[in-house]
C-alpha cells in the first residue's frame, strides 16, 4: 500500500466494535448497581482554608435514588460538565495531536526515512531490539511514571517492527505492555512510588534493592511473553499494520535506506525533542502534573513545524486532518470509559463501594491484611485510573486506619502493595483508555487480548503475591 494512503493510528471496525459493547455493557452494570447499592458519600473538613475529603467518616444518603436513565444514556458526554473534564478533554487532545503528526510523518516520508536505517541496523539481531526496547519501555514506566504519553511513540515501534518480520501484536507488548509493567514496578514513579509516600509518610528510598529485583524478574516476564507471541504471531511477507488489508510489508532482504537526508535529519531532531520533553516533563515536579499538554503542545508545534519543512504547508495541512479523522474512534473510547466512573459517582454508590470494603481490613492477621488491601485497590482501580486519585484515596484511609493501631504493617509494604495494585490492571481493565487506544492501533480487540494474555496476568499476580508475602517475612 501506498504509505500516503494509510493512515498511521488506524483503529480497527473490529477492535472498535468489540471496545464499545464491552464499555457500554460496563456503563450498564454500573447503572444498575447506582439502583441496587447503598447510597452514601465521604464527609469533607477543612484543612488550612482548603476544603478536603474527609476518608474516615461515610455517610449514607436514604434520600436518594439511581442515577437518572437520561444522565447515564448521555453519560460520555456529561463527563465534560464536571470538574474532573480536563481529564478526559486532555486525554482527546494528546491523541489527537498524536495521529495529526505522525500522519504528516507518514505521508511526507519521515516515517519510512527513519525506520528503514532501524531496520537495517537490527535486521540481523531482531530480538536484540525486543530486548532493548522492553527495557527502554519498561524504564520509562518505572522511573518515570511515563504511560498515556508512549502512545506517541507506538506508531514508531508498530512500523519498525511489521517492518523486521514481527506482528503488530509485538510492538504493543513491546511499547504499551512494556511500558505498563515498568509503571507498576515502580523504581523512583513520581505518579504512585513518591506520591503515595509524600501522602502516608513513607520513605521512597527504602527497599530499592528489592524492587531493583522486582524490576528484573518482570522485565524477563514480559520479555518471555513477547518472544512466545512474535512465535505464535509470525507475520509472513503480506502482513500488514493492522492485518487487514492485503498489501505486503518489505521483507527483510528487501529493505533499504529510504528517504532523503534533510527528510531523516529533520524527523530525528523533531523525535529527539519529543523524548527530552517526555524525560523533562516527568523529572521537574512543578511540570508534571501538566506533562500531558505540554507534551501535546511540543509534539502539534514542532511536529506541524517538521511537516511544513519537509512537505510544504498544503500538503502538512491536508494530512493533519487525516490524522484527526482517524483517530475518532478512539476518542470515542476515551468518553465511554470516562463515562462509568461518572455513573457511579453520579449514582453515590462509588463512595459506597469504596467504604465497605476497606473496612474490611480491620481486625485481620498481616498475611490477610495485604491480600485484602491488594484486593481492594484493584477494584479501585477499575473505576479510578488515575494513580494520582487512587493515592489520595488509599493512602489517606491506610494512614488513619495505621494511626488507629488497626495495621501492624511498615509505611514502606504499604506504598509497595498500592504501587503493585496500581499498575499491572492498565494492561487487562476495559476502563483503562490507553490500554483499548494501544489494542486498537494494533488492530487487535479486547477480548482477542483477554484470551492471548491470560496466562501472563495469572502468572504476573501469583508473581506479585509471592513477592509481597517475601517482602513481609523480611521486614521490607
Amino acid at each position: 500500500m501506498d504509505e500516503n494512503k494509510k493512515p498511521v493510528v488506524n483503529v480497527s471496525k473490529k477492535a472498535f466494535i468489540t471496545a464499545v459493547i464491552v464499555l457500554l455493557a460496563f456503563m450498564a452494570v454500573a447503572t444498575v448497581l447506582t439502583y441496587v447499592l447503598p447510597k452514601g458519600e465521604f464527609s469533607s473538613i477543612i484543612v488550612d482554608g482548603e476544603t478536603k475529603v474527609d476518608y474516615n467518616l461515610f455517610i449514607l444518603d436514604e434520600t436518594s435514588s439511581g442515577i437518572n436513565i437520561f444522565k447515564a444514556i448521555f453519560s460520555p458526554v456529561l463527563i465534560f460538565a464536571t470538574d474532573g473534564f480536563l481529564q478526559p478533554l486532555m486525554l482527546m487532545i494528546f491523541l489527537m495531536c498524536i495521529s495529526a503528526v505522525f500522519q504528516i510523518m507518514s505521508d511526507c516520508g519521515g516515517m519510512t526515512a527513519i525506520v528503514s536505517r532501524i531496520v537495517n541496523r537490527f535486521k540481523t539481531k531482531r530480538y536484540v531490539f525486543i530486548g532493548v526496547m522492553i527495557g527502554v519501555f519498561m524504564l520509562l514506566g518505572s522511573l518515570f511514571g511515563l504511560f498515556e504519553e508512549v502512545l506517541v511513540l507506538l506508531p514508531m515501534v508498530l512500523t519498525v517492527c511489521v517492518s523486521l518480520g514481527f506482528s503488530p501484536a509485538v510492538a504493543f507488548c513491546v511499547c504499551t505492555l512494556a511500558t505498563g509493567f515498568g509503571f507498576s514496578v515502580a523504581l523512583t514513579n513520581p505518579f504512585t512510588l513518591i506520591y503515595a509516600s509524600n501522602i502516608i509518610g513513607a520513605t521512597p528510598t527504602k527497599g530499592l534493592l528489592f524492587r531493583i529485583i522486582t524490576f528484573v524478574i518482570f522485565y524477563a516476564i514480559v520479555f518471555l511473553f513477547t518472544y512466545l507471541t512474535s512465535k505464535k504471531d509470525r507475520l509472513s511477507a503480506s502482513a500488514t499494520l493492522t492485518g487487514e488489508d492485503s498489501a505486503a510489508a518489505p521483507t527483510l532482504a528487501e529493505v533499504e535506506i529510504t528517504g532523503d537526508k534533510k527528510t531523516f535529519i529533520t524527523y530525528t531532531v523533531f523525535l529527539s525533542l519529543v523524548f527530552v520533553s517526555i524525560i523533562t516533563f516527568s523529572s521537574i515536579s512543578a511540570l508534571r502534573d501538566l506533562s500531558t499538554p505540554l507534551l501535546a503542545a511540543v509534539f502539534l508545534i514542532f511536529g506541524v513545524t517538521a511537516g511544513i519543512i519537509v512537505f510544504g504547508v498544503k500538503n502538512t495541512f491536508a494530512s493533519f486532518l487525516r490524522g484527526v479523522v482517524a483517530v475518532l474512534p478512539a476518542m470515542i473510547m476515551v468518553c465511554l470509559a470516562f463515562a462509568i466512573k461518572f455513573i457511579l459517582t453520579e449514582g453515590k454508590v462509588l463512595d459506597t463501594i469504596t467504604h465497605y470494603i476497606t473496612t474490611a481490613v480491620a481486625g485481620k492477621n498481616q498475611f490477610t491484611t495485604v491480600i485484602i488491601i491488594f484486593a481492594i485497590i484493584l477494584v479501585l482501580e477499575f473505576f479510578i485510573s488515575s494513580s494520582t486519585a487512587k493515592a489520595v484515596f488509599v493512602m489517606g484511609v491506610l494512614a488513619g486506619v495505621m494511626e488507629s493501631g488497626a495495621l501492624a504493617l511498615s509505611k514502606e509494604l504499604l506504598v509497595l502493595i498500592y504501587v503493585f495494585s496500581d499498575g499491572f490492571t492498565n494492561m487487562l481493565f476495559p476502563t483503562s483508555p490507553v490500554l483499548l487506544i494501544g489494542l486498537s492501533m494494533t488492530g487487535q480487540d479486547y477480548v482477542g487480548w483477554l484470551k492471548k494474555s491470560k496466562f501472563l496476568f495469572l502468572i504476573t499476580f501469583a508473581v506479585v503475591i509471592l513477592l509481597l508475602l517475601l517482602a513481609m517475612a523480611i521486614g521490607y
